[in-house]
């Protein structure tokens, strides 16, 4: 991983709030765990922590565009490498039990502070966002006048959220959460047309 995609999974798993969250939902918690092996952890953390305790645990991913042979393509890839997110109702008692795990892995967030729930704007935003397999799909988008138009996909009516598009590289950056407690993401979108 980069070190900036590492500051930024950490800056995102970083102080946004207390580790006991409302009982009426499960807030997204980010774990720490070995890089390319996000998937296998994964379903470690299902299967050796209690029901209940994990209401659900996935390796967060979004759509990328490569160029090989001359074509682009899409295909998924992790959002954060070396880390998966984890469903809880309780950070502190996931984090105690995630700490009596034989394998690697441990709640991120600064050492000796309470273990923060992803900021609730943008997991609302995310999981309106992802489809079914928590993916985040492509955006198709045009440009007309200096105003991009989302016309498929996640960000159809984000424009707002939209700070930067990479027309050469097909993706945007994005605005995930709110102005104080979001961050930023780069996500795939393809604008063919600008006039």
């Amino acid at each position: 991983m980069s070190a900036n995609a590492a500051v930024a999974a950490e800056r995102l798993a970083g102080n946004f709030g207390a580790a006991e969250v409302p009982h009426t939902r499960a807030r997204w918690f980010l774990v720490r765990v070995p890089e390319g092996r996000e998937a296998a952890t994964c379903e470690r953390v299902r299967s050796c922590v209690p029901n209940g305790l994990v209401e659900d645990a996935f390796v967060a991913r979004k759509e990328r565009w490569f160029k090989r042979g001359g074509t682009w393509r899409l295909e998924p890839v992790r959002m954060h490498e070396g880390y998966i997110v984890a469903a809880s109702r309780d950070g502190r008692a996931l984090a105690r039990e995630l700490s009596r795990l034989s394998f690697p892995v441990e709640m991120a967030g600064a050492p000796g502070t309470d273990p923060a729930p992803m900021p609730a704007e943008a997991q609302s935003w995310l999981e309106a966002a992802m489809d079914a397999n928590r993916v985040l799909r492509n955006s198709t988008a045009v440009i007309e006048g200096g105003q991009l138009h989302v016309q498929s996909g996640p960000l159809v009516g984000q424009e707002p959220r939209v700070l930067k598009v990479d027309r050469h590289h097909r993706c945007c950056t994005v605005r995930v959460g709110g102005p104080n407690s979001g961050f930023c993401e780069l996500l795939p979108m393809e604008v063919p047309n600008k006039s």
